[in-house]
């Protein structure tokens, strides 16, 4: 048995086109834009990764706050703020800073602060508070020396 094989006549032969390129394997460039591609997202995530360890202390601190200020005496909540700085001051290896007297130091964190949260403007009360027994704070005051002490310990750069 013979098969006929016939051949058909295309009309617009000249309008083929060819087969496309296979897609795999890739050009040898893609390895490398991949391989520069992974070493930055991993370079980025250890990067993020050292900077939420080295800002451990300063999460620590807002929790302390947030869980003692509403807890504590006006006298107490003083006490807190003023430890909590020279917490944060000595987790940041700033010792000297950390040991000046109380209104040395206000005076420092003022300097490098914006105007609306200097120390200085919630008064004697808080620069003097941790050496008095007898101290009662308006609520706004209370809220004031929490919202300054709150603000110092995210933003500060000892």
């Amino acid at each position: 048995m013979a098969t006929a094989t016939t051949s058909i006549a295309l009309p617009h032969k000249a309008y083929l086109l060819p087969n496309a390129v296979p897609m795999w394997p890739p050009v040898w460039w893609t390895w490398l834009i991949l391989a520069i591609a992974l070493l930055l997202i991993t370079g980025a995530l250890f990067l993020l990764y050292k900077k939420h360890r080295r800002n451990a202390y300063r999460r620590e601190a807002l929790a302390a706050l947030k869980s003692n200020a509403e807890k504590l005496a006006d006298s107490g909540l003083i006490v807190l703020c003023h430890e909590l700085i020279r917490r944060c001051l000595v987790s940041e290896n700033k010792l000297s800073q950390a040991a000046l007297p109380a209104a040395q130091l206000i005076d420092t964190l003022d300097q490098k602060s914006p105007a609306k949260y200097h120390f200085k403007q919630l008064g004697e009360v808080f620069v003097d508070g941790p050496y008095r027994g007898d101290i009662t704070l308006t609520p706004e005051q209370r809220e004031r020396i929490i919202n300054n002490t709150r603000y110092w310990i995210r933003k500060h750069h000892a």
